[in-house]
C-alpha cells in the first residue's frame, strides 16, 4: 500500500535531516548508528532473558520488568565461575577475620566420620540471574513434596533448639518463604557482609541460615571449609553475588541443589545442620533431630 503524500513528505524530511547530521557530525552520527544497531541486535536476547526471569518464579526481587532490570544492573558484580571452589582455598586475611579467624573459618562442621560423597549425574542448569537464583533441571519427580520435607525438617530443628533457632519469614526471599534463623548467632553466621567489626556483628540480632525454594533447591551459608567441600563435591555452587560488598552477600553463600530422592534429602539435611553449627559457633550445643 503506497504511503500518503503527508507521510512521504515527513519521511523525506527525516532522511535529509539525518543526511545533513551525518555530514556535519560524522563521528557522533557513527556512534549513534552503532548504538541503535547494537540495541536492535540485542533486543531478541533481552526479550528471552526477561521471559526466562519470569519463568523461574518469584523471589527476593519484584517478579516483573523492574525486578529483571534490577538484577541485570548487578551483573557487573556477579561471580564468573560459581562452580570453582578454589576461591575458598586461599582466603584473604580480611575474609578470615570476618569468619572468626583461620581455625574457625576453615573448619568443617559436617560429621567427621561421614565424608561427603560426590553428587551423581550432571550438575543442574542454574540460569545466570543474580536474583532470584534457581535451578531449572535435575529436579526430582515431586519437588513440592521434597520442599515440604525440607521445611518440616527445619521446623523440627528449630523446635529441638528453642532459644537458639526459630522459623520466621525469609528476609532474602520474601513472599513469606519460611526460613531457619539463629537467634543466638555469632558474627560467623552473619548473612550480610556489612558490619565493620565483630562487636557490631554480635549486636545485629538474628541471622538467616537456610531457606528452600519451590523446586527444592536451597540457600545456605557455610564455613569456608565446608563451602569448598560442597562445591567441589557437586552439591551446590556459589550465589552469583557471593563475596560482593555492593550486594552485602558473604563469600560462602551457596545454592544447594534440590534433592532428587530420599538419599539426597538426607545429605541435604546434613548440609543444613553444618550451616546451623557454623552460624551459632562451637560454644552452643545443638540438639540433632532424626535425619
Amino acid at each position: 500500500m503506497p504511503f500518503s503524500a503527508a507521510v512521504a513528505d515527513a519521511l523525506d524530511g527525516v532522511f535529509w535531516r539525518l543526511t545533513g547530521f551525518a555530514h556535519t557530525r560524522p563521528a557522533l552520527f557513527t556512534a549513534a548508528s552503532v548504538s541503535v544497531v547494537s540495541a536492535l541486535a540485542l533486543l531478541p536476547s533481552a526479550v528471552r532473558s526477561y521471559h526466562g526471569y519470569l519463568a523461574i518464579g518469584p523471589g527476593g526481587l519484584p517478579h516483573n520488568f523492574w525486578g529483571w532490570l534490577y538484577q541485570g544492573s548487578a551483573q557487573p558484580f556477579a561471580v564468573r565461575f560459581p562452580r570453582d571452589p578454589s576461591v575458598f582455598d586461599n582466603p584473604s586475611p580480611a575474609v578470615l577475620a570476618r569468619y572468626g579467624g583461620r581455625p574457625h573459618a576453615l573448619k568443617s562442621y559436617l560429621e567427621a566420620d561421614t565424608p561427603l560423597t560426590e553428587r551423581q549425574g550432571p550438575r543442574p542448569t542454574v540460569p545466570g540471574y543474580t536474583a532470584p537464583q534457581r535451578q531449572t533441571t535435575e529436579i526430582g519427580s515431586d519437588p513440592a513434596f521434597m520442599r515440604a520435607e525440607q521445611e518440616a525438617f527445619l521446623k523440627d530443628v528449630a523446635a529441638a533448639n528453642p532459644g537458639v533457632l526459630e522459623i520466621r519469614p525469609s528476609l532474602l526471599e520474601g513472599n513469606a518463604t519460611p526460613a531457619l534463623w539463629a537467634t543466638r548467632a555469632l558474627q560467623l553466621g552473619a548473612t550480610y557482609w556489612d558490619a565493620a567489626d565483630a562487636e557490631a556483628l554480635q549486636r545485629r540480632g538474628p541471622v538467616e541460615i537456610c531457606h528452600a525454594h519451590a523446586e527444592a533447591s536451597a540457600h545456605m551459608q557455610f564455613s569456608l571449609g565446608d563451602a569448598a567441600v560442597v562445591v567441589r563435591s557437586g552439591w551446590g555452587e556459589m550465589h552469583l553475588l557471593a563475596g560482593s560488598r555492593v550486594a552485602r552477600v558473604p563469600p560462602t553463600y551457596l545454592i544447594v541443589y534440590a534433592p532428587r530422592d530420599e538419599a539426597e534429602l538426607k545429605i541435604w539435611k546434613r548440609l543444613a545442620m553444618a550451616a546451623v553449627r557454623f552460624a551459632v559457633g562451637e560454644e552452643v550445643v545443638i540438639n540433632d533431630v532424626k535425619m
